[in-house]
């Protein structure tokens, strides 16, 4: 749990510093989506290791909260 907090910081911080450093932010950006995946497996491996599920229901539950998270990032159409 203490690495997918620390992951999640990173991210954040990635973003964060992408806003005030605009010539170095497709870097910031590539950092911080690879934080992105770092928490999303940290979290599949700390479902798989609680509930002792199946590594593909783990994956799928992951995936359906990312694609959830994603979808509320994207601007609103109209």
């Amino acid at each position: 749990m203490k690495d997918l907090v620390r992951y999640r910081a990173m991210e954040s911080l990635c973003r964060q510093s992408a806003v005030f450093h605009p010539l170095e932010s497709w870097r910031l950006l590539a950092e911080a989506e690879m934080w992105h995946h770092k928490a999303l497996d940290e979290m599949t491996s700390d479902a798989l290791a609680r509930d002792g599920t199946s590594s593909a229901c783990a994956l799928a539950r992951t995936e359906a909260l990312s694609d959830a998270r994603n979808r509320s990032r994207l601007p609103a159409a109209g």
